[in-house]
């Protein structure tokens, strides 16, 4: 008896979010890697190596992160850093300054996002901006012409020549397929005689050299001295001021969190019920968070005294960090007090081992975590339920629960990153979403924690039943709206 062959599996076809998200940026991160490593062919490579490492990654990243992560990966292009724009106004800048211009210029990042790309803190990154603008200036470069710099880069985006925008395609298609890239043609070896000649006048070069730093050694006088070599001091040690403000204080401070934040999907998922009861910590009870208040903000002067000698070297810049930063400094600042010496050292360990790893990784990092924030304390309180029973669960039960969530669409998994409330129904919120920028994502996905169930449900159908242009306009009536009155907008929106 013969058995029959074996068929492979069908291709898993490619997210269409990731699709859609790659040809989006696609046009923008070619000019963007074209100026600031000055080679068409070689920014087109760098960015196709930036492709297949964010298609490994997005997999397990959420949707808010997707932008960030993807920067991060084709800034660690080496091609990014070793190039010299050909931008006749750039020529100025060094790699580092052209590239924090260009992440806004060209990228259209705002300032936390640019900072988190290059994996710098906000300020660090406002300085290295106002640093090239200055460069610029030094080089007769004024603000009209970076202005109009700015619009032609724009126009460039949207003029890319027909073949290569036909290229990009072709490059997204094989990065989608996982096809191999087509290796480059072998260069035809040099003739032997011109290499043999070459090392020859090396050769006499570096005799030539040496012999101009050979002379005898000098008699000492009788009673002369010889001085010692200086040798280099250390470097200092890293102020306590600079750990309480590092960019990823909350993040590494609550290690726990972060691997909950990994697995946020899982347990979002977990959490909502979908893949049945939890045993041992139903979904209708969970486990209460205790949420710590936030600080007010307060002026510098304001703060408590050990605060204030940890946040003295931000005092001359304080009235200008807007209110969100000196919020968190204030938090890192309290924390940091609250830790006995052994946990101040941990956490120092933590912060220098992660500075150590590269950007890209540390803003893939960053995303899970990110959306694990944007959670309310109830939505977190039934993440941690759900992690718990996760972890009492037999290995077989435990790979059961994890091979039903893989099984899903890729989409339906990514929607679970936004946490147990709103995952559930947010593939027929997505068309509200669609095309909305960056900086407005944030707003949105609050509004949508603070609706009843019911809202969103009307919010979802009027999703699926208006078009483009009223999708827009309900958007900026509801971010407009006191928050009492947003369900009676949408009810009435509805028709009920």
């Amino acid at each position: 008896m013969t058995s029959a062959p074996l068929t492979p599996p069908p291709p898993v076809s490619p997210s269409p979010a990731l699709s859609a998200f790659l040809r989006g940026i696609e046009r923008r991160a070619f000019v963007f890697a074209q100026v600031q490593c000055g080679a068409d062919d070689v920014a087109e490579a760098a960015l196709g190596r930036a492709m297949r490492a964010f298609k490994a990654a997005s997999a397990s990243s959420p949707l808010s992160g997707w932008p960030a992560g993807f920067w991060a990966l084709l800034m660690a292009q080496a091609e990014l850093s070793a190039g010299q724009s050909e931008v006749p106004e750039l020529r100025a800048l060094s790699s580092g300054p052209r590239a924090a211009l260009l992440l806004r210029m060209v990228g259209g990042l705002d300032f936390p996002h640019a900072a988190g790309v290059l994996g710098i803190s906000e300020a660090t990154y406002r300085f290295a901006l106002q640093r090239a603008l200055q460069q610029l200036g030094e080089a007769g470069i004024s603000y009209a012409v970076l202005g109009a710099l700015r619009e032609r880069l724009h126009r460039q985006v949207k003029t890319l020549p027909e073949s290569r925008v036909a290229s990009l395609a072709a490059l997204r298609a094989r990065v989608l397929a996982d096809a191999p890239e087509a290796a480059p043609p072998a260069p035809r070896p040099a003739s032997p005689v011109w290499r043999r000649l070459a090392w020859g006048a090396l050769a006499l070069l570096a005799l030539g050299f040496a012999a101009t730093f050979w002379s005898p050694a000098p008699v000492l006088a009788p009673g002369g001295t010889e001085a010692l070599p200086v040798e280099a001091a250390p470097a200092p040690a890293a102020a306590v001021s600079d750990w309480v403000t590092h960019p990823d204080f909350a993040q590494l401070a609550a290690p726990a969190d972060e691997v909950l934040a990994a697995d946020l999907a899982l347990l979002s998922w977990m959490a909502s019920g979908e893949a049945g009861e939890l045993p041992g910590a139903p979904v209708s009870a969970p486990i209460a968070e205790t949420a710590s208040a936030a600080a007010p903000v307060a002026a510098f002067q304001d703060l408590p005294q050990p605060q204030r000698a940890l946040l003295s070297p931000l005092a001359g810049a304080w009235p200008g960090l807007v209110p969100e930063i000196r919020q968190r400094l204030q938090a890192n600042a309290a924390h940091w007090l609250s830790l006995d010496a052994a946990q101040r050292d941990a956490l120092v360990a933590r912060m220098r081992a992660w500075d150590a790893l590269p950007a890209a990784e540390r803003s893939n990092r960053r995303g899970p975590y990110a959306a694990w924030q944007s959670l309310a304390p109830e939505e977190r309180a039934r993440v941690r339920a759900a992690a718990a029973a996760l972890a009492a669960m037999a290995p077989g039960q435990k790979q059961a629960v994890r091979d039903g969530f893989e099984a899903l669409p890729p989409d339906q998994r990514q929607d679970w990153w936004l946490g147990p409330e709103i995952g559930a129904n947010f593939a027929q919120l997505r068309p509200l979403f669609a095309f909305v920028p960056e900086g407005e994502r944030s707003v949105l996905l609050a509004l949508l924690r603070d609706l009843s169930p019911e809202a969103r449900a009307d919010l979802a159908l009027l999703a699926r039943r208006l078009p483009a242009n009223q999708r827009e306009s309900l958007r900026r009536d509801l971010v407009a709206a006191p928050a009492a009155e947003r369900e009676a907008l949408i009810r009435a929106r509805a028709g009920r």
